[in-house]
């Protein structure tokens, strides 16, 4: 679904992207929407997404064309019911990132724009090429990763950059502290059925 949803995103223009840039002391929304957004006024602030799907726990995701610094992007909102938004998601396929000086650049130039974001928290960088390729083609071999997350000291919600090892794509992803919370409780539910 989600390399559709990125090819998609490659495949249509974007619509004028929404107000970013503002400084944060806190990870708390995504995209200008804050956690606990409900699914009805994002339909109300954005129109139909270009797909909606269900996924098992009951979190709904809406898929939209948007911009991040430059680059189109598919932008997924995650809502969890009366909870409301919890996750948000950029997702850039590296085709995109051909035009705007490769994966590498851009992983770059969007770590900066997070840098900037969020001045008061420091990021955790990890990251590996295993090859001696250049690294956005040892990331398409499978070879080599980076991410840089920032997490809020009050809330435990994040924001990442990330390009994982074989994924054609670049995210940009932003966890509220609840769909931590939703995920450690998946984990621990099938992990005391198994």
């Amino acid at each position: 679904m989600l390399h559709a949803l990125v090819t998609l995103a490659a495949a249509i223009s974007p619509p004028a992207a929404m107000a970013q840039g503002e400084v944060s002391m806190s990870v708390d929304e995504f995209n200008g929407f804050a956690w606990g957004t409900s699914e009805s006024e994002l339909y109300a602030r954005l129109g139909a997404p270009v797909q909606a799907d269900t996924l098992m726990g009951g979190m709904m995701v809406l898929a939209y064309r948007d911009s991040l610094e430059g680059s189109a992007s598919v932008a997924m909102y995650a809502v969890l019911g009366e909870e409301g938004l919890v996750k948000g998601q950029h997702a850039i396929p590296f085709d995109e990132l051909e035009s705007a000086g490769g994966c590498e650049a851009q992983f770059v130039k969007l770590r900066k724009y997070l840098l900037l974001k969020y001045p008061m928290i420091t990021p955790e960088d990890r990251s590996r090429n295993d090859s001696p390729k250049a690294f956005c083609e040892a990331v398409l071999d499978g070879d080599a990763a980076w991410i840089s997350t920032w997490i809020d000291p009050g809330t435990g919600a994040r924001a990442m950059v990330v390009i994982d090892a074989g994924q054609p794509r670049l995210n940009v992803v932003f966890e509220s502290a609840r769909f931590l919370d939703w995920v450690e409780s998946r984990e621990s539910t099938s992990s005391s059925g198994s």
